[in-house]
């Protein structure tokens, strides 16, 4: 059976989700949710949050999904274990650093591959699971078809987000609070939500078109638990109780009982619950405008509504521990009560010594109807066995006395500490120096950027997308005259579906002499290696701490690149323990969304045309075509660091990088004279991006 999945922000959010039926709640400690609308628990409230659940036979999971660096790298472990030792069941993890760590501090304990992981096909799945994870929760573009796929080829289960709300980014891949939203960034839960606010696209500033439907998939969950997926998980952490409840309880019953919501219910879930409507487009392929449509107009449910919710979860309780009693009554003797809960807790109760009334006493019957009364408690009873000689008697409240007794002391054997296998904290990684001058390093998004003029400024490496170099169309010689390496940028995101498409493209690629790839996500490891590639780490890769650095060394990567959401000083604190650069021009891409962004507003697709949108205050954001009829949402402003070369040398690095998109050709090669010391060229609208105020807990 589908195991379910319910948020929790606070204690009653607990309580909502446990009374609900959840199988399992998943929470986080304020250090990984510090951001506006974030709710969290101090470590009392989590210490409570999870006894409660252990009493009641509800698992946990806590959350500890952002990116570190190396300055909270270590807090981050010690939450992890007190999680652990507070009797959390698994932890939610994405920092490939924090596993690999968490891997040897905590060697027994389950870890989850959170959704920003970005795992979009079996190779990611795989690379998941060879990392040490024991689940992973899938990326919630995929459809029915290919989650199914993904399930079945996977090594480890599969978890599908089925409600809540879902960004038009992927996960893991958005970036705009970081850096054009005051530095608050979703890699460490402080996202503001700046994609719910009004864009142009060309028009008035009357749009919403990145602000995206509540995620429902109730009407699909047989089908998930058909096709292999073990795990149904309800989004909304900051979400309140009342949300937590009622759709913990819809979906509760629809994976056990099979009965999907009443309308009275569905209009309940939409119109309580969500502001911009509910959708299942990416799970049925039928994607497009209608996934952002608002909420239609309803009349908002009455106030008794909530009220009604929360009786339904503060005043009961659902017995779901099951528990067996045992009961010996003897002449002469104490009577004997036990119990044994389906976790193998057990308790024992001496009472009085019946009497012998030389006639008919108490009735196993008797017994057992008391014992059976456990309505209240978090417990079930299922069974009760007696031995119980004849003619004696014993009074029933006695007997209800030993009962909450009896359960009382199963309840207080479940908040006992929990004995956890418990490793030292591995050092901090050891790097090298980076050896002779800087590397210069050229990106371009544009064939027409790849010039005689570009390549006479003698670039080190040129990263070019995958599709153009396997086109064959560009004029690279001039380059390779020069000595500069040609390395294939891959794409930021690929599906299970698009897998056959990569690696045709990698072996074109292959067959035109490219031997090197940059990548930005894990689950494209297998297919370049398979290539015969080598492979350079991307942005997308969020490398934040020196144990991702090495964990990534470790796996290959002949370079790699810096998180955009660091500050200089936080790059160089880096232990180098392979070659790093840094991107020191140009647009950083803020999101990357399976979405045709202007076709859904102007119902057309103009992909060869330079596209952008403007947000309320001045900002205007170019939109680029992505593989697989993706879009790529790049920074308003450019980052621009060459008038203070001190930000980025004396850091360690061995590579600088200028990224570029919307530059024309001219303008590439003035950049690239600029930060080699050879003109005075000033773009406009720069800034120094996150590498001085930061975006990663500060």
């Amino acid at each position: 059976m589908l195991e379910l999945l319910a948020p929790a922000g606070s204690m009653e959010a607990v309580m909502a989700a446990v009374q609900n039926g959840a199988d399992t709640v998943y929470m986080a400690e304020r250090l990984t949710a510090v951001g506006r609308g974030e709710r969290a628990f101090d470590r009392d409230e989590m210490s409570r949050a999870l006894r409660y659940c252990r009493v009641r036979g509800c698992k946990t999971a806590v959350s500890v999904c952002g990116l570190y660096t190396d300055e909270t790298m270590e807090q981050a472990v010690e939450m992890a274990r007190f999680a652990a030792r507070e009797g959390a069941d698994a932890l939610l993890v994405r920092d490939v650093g924090l596993i690999d760590a968490l891997r040897r501090v905590l060697p027994d304990m389950p870890l989850w591959g959170d959704v920003r992981l970005g795992v979009t096909c079996v190779e990611g799945a795989a690379t998941a699971a060879a990392m040490g994870l024991s689940r992973v929760f899938l990326a919630p573009e995929l459809t029915m078809e290919q989650i199914a796929s993904v399930t079945e080829g996977s090594p480890i289960p599969t978890g599908v987000y089925v409600h809540g709300p879902v960004c038009v980014a992927h996960s893991g891949q958005c970036y705009i609070g970081a850096l054009a939203h005051e530095h608050k960034s979703d890699s460490c839960m402080q996202c503001t939500e700046p994609c719910r606010g009004r864009f142009s696209l060309g028009g008035r500033m009357d749009e919403r078109p990145l602000s995206m439907a509540d995620l429902c998939l109730i009407d699909h969950v047989e089908a998930l638990q058909t096709i292999g997926v073990a795990c149904a998980a309800i989004e909304g952490r900051s979400r309140r109780p009342e949300y937590v409840a009622f759709t913990t309880r819809l979906y509760s019953r629809a994976i056990r009982e099979q009965v999907l919501p009443t309308q009275e219910e569905r209009d309940a879930l939409l119109n309580a619950f969500s502001a911009t409507g509910l959708s299942d487009g990416y799970y049925t392929g039928e994607t497009g405008p209608a996934m952002f449509a608002p909420a239609p107009a309803a009349d908002r449910v009455p106030s008794r509504f909530y009220t009604e919710l929360r009786k339904g979860y503060t005043n009961t309780e659902l017995r779901r521990v099951s528990v067996q009693f045992y009961v010996v009554m003897r002449p002469g003797e104490p009577a004997v009560f036990a119990a044994e809960d389906e976790r193998g807790n057990r308790a024992v109760v001496q009472g009085y010594e019946p009497l012998d009334l030389g006639r008919q006493g108490v009735s196993e019957a008797r017994v057992r109807e008391i014992l059976y009364r456990t309505g209240g408690t978090p417990f079930n009873c299922t069974g009760v066995k007696c031995a119980i000689e004849p003619d004696l008697d014993y009074p029933d409240e006695a007997i209800e006395s030993a009962r909450r007794e009896l359960l009382h002391a199963i309840a207080d054997k479940t908040r006992e500490p929990v004995t956890v296998d418990e490793e030292p904290m591995p050092p901090r990684p050891e790097g090298r120096e980076a050896e002779g001058a800087l590397k210069l390093i050229i990106q371009v998004t544009g064939e027409n950027q790849i010039t005689p003029e570009l390549a006479a400024t003698g670039p080190d490496l040129l990263y070019v997308p995958a599709e153009i170099l396997a086109a064959g169309n560009a004029d690279l010689e001039p380059f390779v005259k020069r000595g500069t390496k040609i390395v294939a940028a891959l794409p930021r995101v690929v599906s299970e579906a698009e897998g056959p498409v990569l690696r045709e493209l990698l072996a074109a690629l292959k067959a035109r002499g490219v031997t090197e790839a940059l990548a930005g996500n894990l689950g494209l490891l297998p297919a370049v290696r398979q290539a015969g590639m080598e492979l350079r780490g991307d942005l997308g890769l969020n490398i934040a701490n020196s144990w991702t650095l090495k964990f990534l060394s470790r796996a290959g990567f002949k370079s790699v690149t810096a998180s955009g959401e660091l500050t200089a000083r936080q790059i160089g604190a880096l232990a180098k323990s392979a070659d790093t650069e840094m991107v020191v021009y140009g647009r950083l891409p803020v999101m990357v969304t399976d979405h045709c962004i202007i076709r859904n507003s102007a119902g057309r697709c103009s992909c060869t045309t330079p596209t952008s949108m403007s947000d309320a205050f001045g900002g205007v954001y170019p939109v680029e075509k992505e593989f697989g009829c993706r879009n790529t949402v790049f920074d308003a402003r450019k980052t621009f660091l060459a008038d203070h070369p001190e930000i980025y040398t004396g850091v360690g690095l061995w590579g600088l990088r200028l990224l570029f998109t919307t530059e024309s050709p001219r303008e590439c090669v003035l950049i690239t004279r600029r930060y080699k010391g050879e003109s005075d060229y000033l773009p406009i609208n720069a800034s120094r991006g996150a590498y001085q105020k930061g975006a990663l807990w500060n």
